[in-house]
């Protein structure tokens, strides 16, 4: 495969979601996705590769991550409005 480096890229900070990916010593990258609730608390996901991974692996990864994050926000946001029992 061949040798890649990923770049820096900070949170937008637009809207509920945003994500940041952090490249790692030895060419691995972390990943911070973000997001808020309705009471603007801010909940995030970490998801760390190594060099070698593959980025179809990556993106399957990171849609599962983001996913996740979702739904536990909107549990959040639905007992915050009182719509769970």
């Amino acid at each position: 495969m061949a040798k890649r480096s990923f770049t820096r890229k900070l949170p937008a900070h637009r809207g509920t979601f945003s994500y940041a990916r952090i490249p790692q010593d030895g060419g691995g990258v972390t990943y911070r996705l973000f997001r808020r609730d309705m009471r603007r608390a801010l909940h995030a996901e970490l998801c760390t590769f190594h060099p070698d991974c593959d980025r179809r692996l990556i993106a399957q990864h990171l849609r599962t991550a983001r996913r996740q994050l979702r739904d536990t926000v909107d549990e959040i946001d639905l007992e915050f409005l009182g719509a769970t029992q």
